[in-house]
């Protein structure tokens, strides 16, 4: 009989990253997916992002709400409260022997409370990942001690997890998923990728993706304001990818609507796009600013400049490809010139190393969900310091 596996799902990101993981399960002759939607994924405002999901082909569950409306610390909390509810109601139906969730926002929070306090096996992935901002650092080691398996990206992250107590026979390091996605696509070529997105071969593109803080949601709209004052000031081309559903990301998006409709001629906006569209786009871009994970984990690969702006990122692990900066304009549109223009640091960009793994995470993922043994010395934990 073949073990199911429950893979939830809340953001466009994360989805992205879980792709992969979630094919090599549906092509396994021992595993069997099952696929629950929930979060920005049912938003039409966020782009409707489950449609990305189907026209992958992917057959879906359940799709569970999760997301109510607000744009204040409380809405969180709120949504953490419904979506621990219906989530419930959705590990009922589906009966999974393991729920496979990754990262720290949330609705993964919710996903991973929901399934542990149901008696089920939750298995996570990057987990062990060191930020100092946002509600996320406070979710992900949360999400640690409620689950069962342990997936880190790296050999810091998983000497954090045992050090917050979980047993090392829990704990198999599997690399970042994005590096997989990124050595898997066979990428189409600068130009027709240009031609695509309706972009100038002989001008600089700059990628744009800025989120809110968590904990600071009336700090955005000013954020995002002086992020794009220089972006808009100093490039000849932008493509910006409107924020993730947190409080805050609203007034953001009034913000990006104001800058687009001024500049026209320079700033393209997309609600979400599928994660080989944006892949492609870090490829040939010219630099990504904002404050993005994709700018610490995925951005290496590509061997390109990030301005991480902000304190979002602080405390991840990361290559010699980011400059990191406040939210000051004139600190800004410095790093940006250097990005752009500095020969030294382009060079050094360009031979970084990514510490994020080798692309194999899928299969590794996969042979341990198959192979490990779930009985009550799986689901029962013990600390392992006095």
């Amino acid at each position: 009989m073949k073990r199911k596996i429950c893979v939830v799902t809340g953001t466009r990101a994360e989805y992205g990253l879980l792709k992969n993981i979630m094919r090599r399960i549906d092509e396994s002759d021992d595993l069997d997916l099952q696929l629950i939607v929930t979060g920005m994924h049912l938003v039409p405002e966020f782009g409707h992002s489950i449609d990305i999901i189907r026209d992958d082909g992917f057959k879906i569950d359940l799709e569970v709400p999760l997301v109510i409306e607000g744009n204040g610390k409380a809405t969180m909390a709120k949504s953490i409260g419904f979506g621990i509810i219906n989530l419930t109601l959705a590990y009922e139906v589906l009966n999974p022997d393991v729920v496979l969730i990754l990262g720290d926002r949330f609705e993964i929070f919710a996903a991973a409370t929901a399934a542990a306090y149901s008696g089920r096996v939750v298995a996570h992935i990057h987990g062990g990942d060191k930020l100092q901002a946002g509600y996320d650092e406070y979710s992900r080691h949360a999400i640690t001690k409620i689950s069962h398996i342990h997936f880190p990206a790296t050999q810091k992250s998983a000497e954090r997890i045992q050090k917050l107590g979980e047993e090392p026979s829990r704990i198999f390091i599997v690399g970042s998923p994005s590096i997989e996605s990124i050595l898997s696509i066979k990428y189409a070529s600068k130009e027709k990728t240009f031609n695509k997105f309706q972009l100038d071969l002989q001008k600089n593109l700059v990628l744009f993706v800025l989120h809110p803080l968590s904990t600071d949601p009336e700090d955005a709209c000013n954020e995002m304001k002086i992020a794009l004052e220089s972006i808009v000031e100093l490039s000849d081309q932008v493509i910006i990818i409107y924020p993730n559903v947190d409080p805050g990301s609203k007034d953001m998006i009034k913000i990006l609507h104001s800058y687009e409709s001024k500049h026209l001629e320079k700033i393209k906006s997309y609600t979400n796009l599928p994660y080989e569209d944006y892949l492609h786009l870090l490829k040939y871009c010219n630099v990504l600013v904002g404050n993005s994970s994709s700018g610490i984990i995925e951005a290496p690969s590509f061997h390109i400049p990030v301005i991480n702006i902000g304190t979002r990122q602080k405390g991840r692990e990361r290559a010699d490809n980011i400059i990191d900066v406040p939210f000051e304009k004139d600190q800004i549109s410095n790093a940006l010139i250097r990005a752009l223009n500095d020969e030294k640091f382009i060079h050094m960009v360009q031979n970084c190393a990514n510490p994020y793994g080798e692309g194999k995470t899928s299969g590794i993922v996969c042979s341990i969900l198959r192979d490990i043994k779930i009985d009550s010395s799986l689901l029962v934990k013990s600390i392992t310091y006095d």
